[in-house]
């Protein structure tokens, strides 16, 4: 809205005669009664002569008063104007006509040479204190914008009018005038500053006004492709495609018609390829996967083009001189893909050898990224019998021909008998399952049961299990079996407690045989869930599925949780057989099928089938698990210069924030052009365990962080790699067409108009009269002045020209 003009006022400087103004007023409005009652005049003529007598005698009694018009004006050279200039090179762009770019419009408007500025800002100087900028990615002076090139990388518009209010704080800041085009590179920060935009300026009870000024090209007759964001969807596994979804804009003749996405590699390598159908308003989605992708942290090149130079990508002057589009700047982002890296380590406990662990085990064995150990129990806790053994033999008898040098490590009778697999060294799981937080916590980020039952379980070690998943944030699985679930007595445990499924409901009736498997609706949305990507393969998939002997009734599933397949047997009794949950920190999950084995023994391709259900469920239980090291990338636009906040929150092997740590960033830049910037984390002072640096990148690229932890003591606690990617000129050239809406956000916000080019002139004339913090006031004798006179004059003249038109002199 536009700010109205500055309030004119009338004074009277001899107030100590209104008394006598107002006896004379009501002496002559009676003397004047008396004198047209008798008067020949009728009707509205009698009346109109005795008010314009009446006015004019007024008049002229006012003036003893001595009344003064006053005007408030802004008080010259004591209030600051800004005046600031977009300088990215989005303005630069030239419409399809080849006309003048926005830049150079703006330019011919605000552009001085020589320290001077235009004559329209030479105006405003005689008023207000005008103060010149220019911003891109920074907030600069400019003495008379001759320096404007439109070269910036970025366009941080809401960052350089917040600084301005900042800077001018405590100033007389009159308004602000600022050229653009909207397209802010830093729109994220659009909340917090119309909130500050809402607040009362230095001086003033209203807020600061700004006026944003639209700097557009004519883009008519031109045509641009480009990508306008990509999302990422992955798991830390080496061979699960990585799903990109890439949202792309389209302008001029490209709208309704066909392109194509083409992803490559840190070496240029195309690694996928897919087309695109451009909508018709001008925007459109494409989901791409991208297979193979290894541990750790990669980059991706993601790009679109239309389909006649698309495969031009691997001879970029080429394609530039075939590409006729606006711009060639918004046609590709770079993308960071952090899988992670393992082993990551799964802890599977079983009350005995089972075939279910061979085909899990079988399962994940090319997989680098797993690492599952084994606590498998081969024989039960039974009573010390001396016949049983040789003659003074303390040992079980089972573990003779077994040399140890340690007579008390070999099992006594009293003690079940177990074998670990697949343990890092001799000491892991030597006493059985942990029974510290250090030892479970520290080592496995799942945990599964397989047909064991409570018992075999310590109190102790059951809470442990509970804080493992609420607490550590690890999941833990149940496997079904005949002493699993209610059979397993493990209703009201610990464990009983965090499952997704009631165990005090039993089910009465026979045993649940020729169970068929099949999938829920929820089933079918979860991608570690299906085995095929099509739903007709998955439903031809699940009819050639055996059927299932061994299986838990489960009567029901506990607020929150989730199914996703269930088991419906002979009598049609329909199980539910797969369910999840949200616990805590953590997940938890219930197979209750005990011979899922039976699935892999039919021939090869369900065999095959079954390893990669074992695999995909597997891989759930690790993917949203956190490590005693986590690491944090947030940019941080607040500012000059945007920056990336490094955040590491350390844990204790307990998993309880450990402060005494000392956390060191190296940081590799795009391509290690500058080799590698060692930062060390500061430790916050509101978080335990938060050790967080901030880093300013200096060009766009790929940026890899390695972040090394240590205790105090100086060991070696773990180290984890992760990283980003920066495109100033994807974010600038994002949209080529002026971003309205966000400058009149701004506008309204403050007090503010929108203005075009054109207006500009017009307007300016205008700010003078706005209200200031600081302003004076200038009085001006009203009785002095003559036309009050004359309006006296013309009263009595228009009284006596009725009297003559009536003939009554």
């Amino acid at each position: 809205m536009h700010l109205p003009p500055l309030a004119t006022t009338i004074v009277f400087a001899n107030e100590n005669w209104l008394w006598l103004v107002i006896v004379f007023g009501v002496g002559a409005l009676l003397f004047l009664g008396l004198g047209y009652a008798k008067s020949p005049l009728r009707g509205w003529v009698r009346w109109l002569a005795m008010g314009l007598k009446f006015l004019g005698l007024v008049l002229l009694a006012l003036c003893l008063m001595e009344p003064m018009l006053v005007d408030e004006n802004p008080k010259k050279g004591a209030n600051d104007l800004v005046v600031l200039a977009d300088n990215s090179r989005g303005l630069a762009v030239k419409g399809g006509g080849q006309g003048k770019t926005a830049g150079e419009e703006m330019a011919e408007l605000i552009g001085g040479s020589d320290g001077e500025l235009p004559g329209w800002m030479e105006d405003l100087s005689d008023t207000f204190r005008l103060q010149t900028y220019t911003f891109d990615s920074r907030l600069k002076r400019s003495a008379d914008f001759s320096d404007l090139d439109f070269e910036g990388d970025a366009s941080a518009l809401l960052t350089a009018v917040s600084s301005i209010r900042k800077r001018y704080e405590k100033r007389p800041l009159a308004g602000m005038l600022v050229f653009s085009d909207g397209n802010a590179t830093d729109s994220d920060l659009l909340k917090d500053l119309l909130a500050d935009l809402k607040k009362q300026g230095a001086g003033r009870e209203e807020p600061v006004p700004v006026f944003p000024v639209v700097a557009g090209s004519d883009l008519k007759g031109g045509r641009d492709l480009g990508i306008e964001a990509v999302s990422v969807a992955q798991s830390p596994f080496e061979d699960a495609p990585v799903t990109m979804t890439v949202g792309v804009r389209s302008f001029g003749e490209f709208e309704g018609s066909e392109a194509t996405i083409v992803v490559t590699n840190e070496k240029g390598v195309e690694v996928a390829r897919e087309p695109v159908s451009l909508g018709k308003d001008g925007k459109s989605q494409k989901r791409v996967q991208v297979k193979g992708v290894p541990p750790g942290v990669n980059f991706y090149n993601v790009a679109v083009y239309e389909n006649a130079v698309a495969d031009l990508i691997a001879k970029p002057d080429e394609l530039a001189r075939k590409a006729k589009e606006l711009t060639l700047e918004n046609n590709a982002r770079l993308v960071a893909v952090d899988r992670g890296k393992g082993p990551y380590r799964i802890l599977y406990v079983s009350g005995r050898p089972n075939w279910e662990f061979k085909f899990m085990r079988r399962s994940v064995r090319a997989d680098e990224e797993i690492d599952l150990v084994a606590l498998i129990r081969i024989a039960k806790r039974e009573p010390k019998f001396e016949w049983r053994g040789r003659e003074g033999e303390m040992s079980n008898p089972l573990f003779r021909g077994f040399n140890s040098d340690v007579p008390e490590t070999a099992q006594e009778y009293d003690e079940p008998v177990l074998i670990r697999m697949n343990t890092k060294d001799a000491e892991e799981l030597r006493d059985g399952f942990p029974k510290t937080e250090e030892e479970l916590f520290a080592n496995y980020r799942a945990i599964i049961l397989d047909d064991v039952e409570s018992d075999f379980f310590t109190a102790e070690q059951l809470n442990l299990l509970d804080r493992f998943v609420g607490t550590r944030g690890g999941t833990l699985l149940m496997l079904g079996g005949g002493e699993s679930f209610q059979q397993g007595k493990w209703n009201n445990t610990p464990v009983g407690r965090l499952l997704p499924v009631y165990l005090d409901r039993i089910s009465r009736g026979a045993p649940a045989h020729e169970a068929t498997f099949n999938l829920t609706r929820e089933g079918w949305l979860e991608p570690w869930v299906r085995l095929r990507s099509k739903q007709e393969e998955e439903d031809t998939r699940l009819a050639y599925m055996p059927e299932f002997y061994i299986v838990n009734k489960i009567q029901a599933i506990k607020p929150g949780a989730s199914v996703f397949a269930t088991a419906t047997d002979s009598q049609q009794r329909q199980i539910p057989v797969l369910s999840v949950q949200r616990y805590g920190e953590g997940n938890t999950g219930a197979l209750a099928i005990g011979d899922m084995w039976r699935w892999g023994m039919k021939d090869s391709e369900l065999r095959d089938d079954l390893e990669k259900f074992w695999r995909q469920l597997i891989r759930w239980s690790v993917v949203d698990v956190r490590d005693r090291i986590e690491v944090e990338l947030t940019r941080n636009t607040d500012g000059a210069v945007s920056s990336i906040e490094l955040e590491t929150r350390v844990a204790t092997e307990a998993f309880r924030p450990q402060d005494d740590a000392t956390v060191k960033f190296e940081i590799a830049g795009p391509g290690g052009k500058e080799g590698k910037t060692e930062m060390f984390g500061e430790p916050s002072l509101e978080e335990a365990g938060l050790f967080s640096s901030e880093f300013y990148p200096s060009e766009a690229g790929g940026y890899r962080v390695k972040t090394s932890v240590r205790d105090g003591e100086g060991t070696l606690i773990g180290e984890k790699e992760t990283g980003w990617a920066l495109n100033p000129a994807a974010d600038e050239f994002k949209s080529l067409v002026p971003n309205r809406t966000l400058l009149e956000a701004i506008a309204d916000a403050s007090g503010g108009k929108v203005l075009a080019l054109s207006e500009v002139p017009d307007f300016v004339n205008s700010l003078p009269d706005l209200k200031a913090p600081l302003t004076e006031k200038i009085s001006r004798p009203l009785w002095h002045m003559p036309w009050i006179f004359l309006a006296a004059l013309a009263c009595f003249a228009g009284e006596w020209a009725l009297r003559r038109w009536k003939g009554i002199l």
